[in-house]
């Protein structure tokens, strides 16, 4: 290994006492200036210092085995003579290598595959591409000791020469070791016939490899991880990494930006409850429903409530149903027909605070009940004010036990989701769904008082930006930090890979602490321990036929496209057939059914 040091003060003297003369070379073709040192009595220098410092000496045409600060001792060869010269090598380069490159994560054993990595010459001289020194990258092996596997891979040679400041992209085809495990390969620039960079202080990039049949996924958290984290709101309301939170201040964790606004005027919001929605408890309505209220409830026009069709006395049931293109409302108790036709029309209570069941569905709603047949179905709406909407939500989205700031947080998001989704409905008969597709809505039928209590306390407010409510997404656990969307489920081609789309400021990446900590109850949270998934190459190879039609062959390799918050943003298969470049939230959420995108092939 190199001389770190000089150790004794006895070597220091010692050597002071052999050097004569000192004179600095400077060789235009290459970036390494070399300082000389005469020596007059070698084998005193060697006495000097010790066997250490001859175990220290190594050819610069070797692999690297340590770094020495900007310091490494050099000899020619074994019969060095006292009158040869020790050549003590000091570095006038340095490089740094970009944060992504393609090198896989996981490999089946002996892979080879083509990995480009971009280079910047952040040193004071020219990487020559050609001549008899040329500069080129290579690559080390090690074990998961840090033992050395391979200390000299495959070379690749510079596309230019590269001046101080030019960055180039440089391919290596890289052959992965034969027997599975973890591996780190390091990349390593190297000026033949001189030496490895990092032999003069040069950092190496270094990245991890699991080498095996198929892939092993170690992951955290649950869902998307954009936007307010539930279990997050519920660990920084405990004070579980800091002060305890207010809801305000924990909308303000999440969405960095966004303004809390009161809007108690706002619109009524629509929610489909009919089919294809199924209101997050696998009911729903096809071509029927039986609706009641103890109050009573009247059949009027929609687009004019005067015009009444029916009235309904308390406990009374009206049934409505598809006929060809017609609504049909008929009165349970007499078999009468009240309406039919093609107009909508609405259920509406007799006292507005009476809710309306269903029998259908289970579930009783506020609001009224909008009728209406598109797409050769009955479709069915619930037209609610936004606070008793929330009602409806706010303990189907977040555990009513769990801390009050955390549901306050929970209603003024989920709330402002809905209004963000009524703002683009455009030409929708509907606003959100009543299940995951947007939030889970259970009506009257879900409130608990605790609940209505923290959506009591945030009425009518809403998160803006720009004068407009915004995308507040939230997931139940984002593993320790959260996504851009333009990073997830925005994501974009770019060239022959895929990119973050532009986002919004108020959902950019930011850490979550306090989620890894949270806990109820019931214990700690669940989605902050780690999980793991394995994956054969043939699973892998089947299930990317079956949802994307390409058979990539036999399985070699998997890279990841990671975003700035540690998500990939697409995920590249390498087969021997094919290659494929696959969209990261898509693949990996819904092709393999992963818990979360919060992914690595080795544990975090």
């Amino acid at each position: 290994m190199a001389f770190p040091v000089w150790r004794t003060l006895a070597a220091r003297l010692a050597l002071g006492a052999l050097l004569a003369v000192t004179a600095t070379q400077a060789d235009a073709s290459s970036p390494i200036t070399k300082t000389t040192v005469a020596v007059a009595d070698a084998p005193a220098l060697a006495a000097a210092l010790g066997e250490q410092a001859a175990a220290s000496a190594v050819d610069v045409n070797e692999q690297p085995t340590s770094r020495a600060g900007d310091l490494v001792i050099a000899r020619k060869s074994a019969s060095t003579s006292a009158s040869q010269v020790v050549e003590r090598v000091i570095a006038d380069l340095d490089a740094t290598y970009d944060d992504h490159t393609t090198v896989p994560s996981a490999s089946s054993a002996g892979a080879e595959m083509p990995v480009e990595i971009r280079i910047t010459n952040t040193g004071k001289r020219t990487w020559v591409a050609g001549g008899d020194q040329p500069v080129r990258l290579g690559y080390h092996w090690y074990d998961a000791d840090g033992h050395t596997l391979l200390g000299d891979g495959a070379r690749a040679a510079l596309p230019v020469d590269v001046s101080t400041g030019q960055t180039t992209a440089v391919t290596v085809n890289v052959r992965a070791p034969q027997v599975d495990g973890t591996y780190v390969l390091a990349w390593d620039l190297v000026q033949e016939g001189v030496g490895w960079f990092s032999a003069s202080a040069v950092s190496m990039k270094s990245e991890r490899v699991v080498v095996g049949d198929g892939v092993t996924f170690y992951g955290k958290g649950w869902g998307h991880g954009i936007g307010l984290s539930q279990w997050g709101a519920q660990g920084w309301a405990q004070g579980a990494a800091g002060p305890r939170l207010s809801g305000e201040e924990i909308l303000a964790k999440y969405f960095p930006g966004a303004n809390l606004v009161s809007r108690p005027e706002a619109p009524p919001f629509r929610v489909l409850i009919s089919a294809p929605s199924n209101g997050c408890v696998g009911r729903t309505i096809f071509d029927s429903a039986r609706m009641s209220s103890e109050g009573g409830m009247r059949l009027v026009n929609d687009a004019d409530p005067a015009i009444v069709y029916a009235q309904a006395a308390p406990g009374q049931t009206l049934r409505a149903s598809r006929s060809g293109a017609a609504v049909m409302v008929t009165d349970e108790w007499s078999r009468r027909v009240v309406y039919a036709g093609r107009d909508a029309v609405r259920v509406v209570p007799v006292q507005p605070w009476d809710p309306i069941s269903i029998s259908e569905k289970g579930l009783s709603y506020r609001g009224d009940l909008w009728l209406q047949t598109a797409g050769g179905s009955l479709t069915v709406v619930n037209v609610v004010s936004p606070d008793d909407y929330m009602r409806g939500v706010l303990p189907g989205e977040m555990l009513p036990f769990w801390e009050i700031e955390a549901l306050r947080a929970q209603a003024v998001t989920a709330r402002t989701y809905a209004a963000w989704k009524q703002s683009s409905a455009s030409e929708r008969e509907w606003d959100v769904r009543d299940d995951v597709s947007d939030q889970c809505y259970g009506g009257h039928s879900a409130e608990t008082e605790r609940t209505n209590t923290a959506v009591g306390s945030t009425a009518g407010q809403f998160l803006f930006y720009d004068g407009e409510p915004i995308r507040a997404m939230f997931s139940s656990a984002n593993g320790g930090a959260t996504e851009n969307p333009g990073c997830v489920f925005n994501a974009i081609r770019v060239g022959d890979t895929w990119g973050c789309a532009e986002g919004w400021s108020y959902l950019s990446s930011v850490p979550d602490p306090a989620e890894l900590a949270a806990y109820d109850k019931r214990g700690a949270n669940p989605y902050a321990e780690l999980w793991a998934e394995h994956f054969s190459g043939g699973e892998i190879r089947a299930q990317i036929l079956v949802d994307y039609g390409v058979d990539i062959g036999q399985f070699l390799s998997m890279a990841f496209n990671e975003s700035a918050g540690g998500r990939p943003i697409s995920v590249i298969v390498r087969g021997n057939r094919r290659s494929v470049d696959l969209h990261g939230d898509q693949f990996l959420r819904r092709t393999l059914g992963l818990a979360s995108t919060m992914v690595r092939t080795a544990p975090f």
